[in-house]
């Protein structure tokens, strides 16, 4: 990306694995347009670092360790992060790959979501991109689907978070429970259990049962 910035860069980096870490300090700080001014192994230690050191721009890994369980799908985290520091450019910097995910996390603010399978120079077009008018940056392995679905709005309409109905239902179904099991777990019908475990199906864009397991697993849900 030719984008020449008049300033530096003030980055935050966060991963629980200090060798993708130390690498990220070491590929960014290389360049002269970003300073990596703060650098956390958890959710807890981000949080709390930016709120003393705010930054322009927070590249973290989906899914650390934290205080507190329920952040460990990483979502939460994310929430926080787009709440706490609304002005902040987040990229998000992870081996996950589910398409689903993916589209979630830029329909909840992410600025960009880069697979640690893509070139280092991905995440270098990512930083950069943050200072240009863009609303969002696509990588390139996922550039033409994502395009065409930002240009549809399909998959990043606001309206496709879960209810909670829905919720728990999809937690029951991939912790291996029977459609009976569900039934009488929350005293429901079964097309009611039916409709809303084909509604979150539908909002989540997945297509099959086995989508949903793998959707599930790589956030945490179960």
């Amino acid at each position: 990306m030719s984008l020449i910035l008049n300033k530096v860069l003030q980055i935050a980096i966060a991963d629980d694995h200090p060798v993708v870490l130390n690498a990220l300090k070491h590929e960014l700080g290389r360049l002269p347009e970003f300073r990596i001014v703060l650098m956390a192994h958890t959710g807890d230690e981000l949080l709390e670092s930016l709120q003393r050191t705010p930054c322009e721009v927070v590249i973290t890994d989906f899914a650390m360790p934290t205080d507190e369980k329920d952040e460990a799908d990483g979502f939460v985290l994310i929430k926080r992060i787009r709440a706490e520091f609304p002005s902040t450019k987040l990229i998000v910097y992870t081996a996950m790959s589910n398409s689903a995910v993916v589209k979630r996390l830029y329909r909840m603010g992410v600025f960009s979501v880069i697979s640690k399978k893509e070139k280092a120079d991905e995440l270098v077009n990512a930083c950069l991109a943050t200072q240009s008018t863009k609303q969002v940056y696509f990588p390139v392995s996922l550039r033409g689907e994502l395009e065409m679905s930002w240009a549809q709005g399909d998959a990043f309409a606001q309206n496709k978070e879960l209810t909670m109905s829905e919720l728990e239902v999809v937690r029951l179904f991939v912790g291996g429970c029977s459609l009976g099991d569900i039934c009488d777990r929350l005293s429901r019908t079964p097309s009611t259990v039916s409709t809303h475990k084909n509604n979150a199906m539908r909002k989540l864009g997945l297509s099959t049962d086995a989508d949903l397991i793998k959707y599930a697993y790589a956030t945490g849900m179960i």
